[in-house]
């Protein structure tokens, strides 16, 4: 049974381990986290999607909302309220959490239910307005949720992740995802022999991480997460920034730190032990701002309206 009004939100993500390697089908892990964006919409008379009085064009939101309406045969337009806790262009999938929380809502308003097989083509349609060519993970994350290994080929796979919280680390530095794709590209096709040896070292270097999360070896994590930032660093896409940001997390006594996401400015996220965790913030957002967040967030959810 369709609806005449409905609500949903879905939740941002950090890469914790294996960012970029993805787009050449190495394994990611990634975890959903407690900041959020929530989409509230209700039919409208005229077709398309509506912002208050101005209709929503080649966005992600816009893009997700039509292509379930084009499968379930819907002409009606919608009105949207976006709200959302997830800072933009960061490397915290926010365009991605709102493509979910669209097309939530879009499949609550023409089936009266959230198809989550519907949701995820539609909001990986909505993505491709923002990143062109994006791997899944982004959609993936805000629609089912938790903790998983993530590969392209293959898909989500949930895992236990027994972080209960993360520092974030917000540098200012906006950047586009597709120019660190690209900058990783040329990096690839320069070096070829060696950016091999960098996937197959990234590989071992994910199963070592699930190791670790097996026997709570917080060290060894931080360790590991260094070792990838310096891999990813190689292939270009750190920053000033970050690497400001990854010495003041390890001055300030964190196991290790890392970019999450493209990089080129963006996030870093950075792992300690939970009763130091909230001086390390103290310290660090003297220079940068900070989100401490839980980890494993429920996914794509119906929300009151």
């Amino acid at each position: 049974m369709s609806m005449r009004k409905a609500a949903a939100s879905a939740p941002g993500k950090v890469i914790l381990f294996g960012e970029h390697f993805v787009v050449y089908d190495k394994p990611a892990i990634v975890s959903a986290i407690h900041l959020r964006a929530r989409v509230e919409a209700w039919i409208h008379n005229q077709p398309g999607v509506w912002v208050g009085n101005r209709r929503l064009l080649n966005h992600p939101a816009s893009r997700a909302i039509e292509y379930v309406f084009e499968k379930t045969g819907y002409t009606s337009g919608v009105r949207l309220k976006i709200s959302s806790d997830i800072p933009s262009s960061v490397g915290l999938g926010s365009s991605a959490s709102i493509s979910v929380a669209s097309a939530g809502t879009a499949s609550l308003i023409t089936l009266g239910r959230i198809d989550k097989e519907l949701v995820r083509i539609a909001a990986s349609e909505g993505e491709k307005i923002v990143h062109f060519n994006p791997s899944g993970i982004d959609t993936s994350t805000a629609l089912y949720g938790g903790g998983g290994l993530y590969t392209r080929s293959r898909g989500f796979t949930p895992i236990e992740i027994p972080l209960k919280k993360i520092l974030i680390i917000d540098t200012g530095k906006t950047r586009r995802t597709g120019e660190m794709v690209k900058r990783v590209r040329e990096f690839m096709e320069k070096n070829k022999e060696r950016f091999n040896d960098i996937l197959t070292r990234e590989e071992e270097l994910i199963g070592e991480v699930i190791d670790a999360f097996r026997g709570l070896d917080f060290e060894k994590l931080g360790r590991l997460m260094l070792e990838n930032q310096n891999l990813l660093r190689e292939v270009g896409v750190s920053s000033m920034e970050i690497e400001e940001a990854v010495k003041l997390a390890l001055n300030a006594g964190a196991y290790g730190a890392k970019l999450t996401g493209a990089g080129g400015g963006g996030c870093v996220i950075c792992l300690a032990e939970e009763d130091k965790i909230q001086e390390i913030s103290k310290i660090i957002s003297r220079r940068f701002k900070v989100y401490l967040t839980g980890l494993s967030a429920e996914g794509l959810r119906e929300e009151e309206i």
